[in-house]
């Protein structure tokens, strides 16, 4: 019994972005360190108090 799942080995680890492509990692990482930075701003002003 043979398998068809294939194996990626890294072939199209050359192959570069597309524009669009860039544009979400772009917005993903600033949106994420915005968050990050509101949270930390928040945190500041409102501490937890346990």
């Amino acid at each position: 019994m043979s398998s068809d799942v294939k194996v990626e080995d890294g072939s199209n680890a050359g192959e570069p972005l597309l524009p669009i492509e860039k544009k979400l990692i772009g917005y993903s990482l600033g949106l994420g360190i915005a968050l990050l930075i509101i949270l930390v701003g928040l945190n500041h002003l409102f501490p937890v108090k346990l």
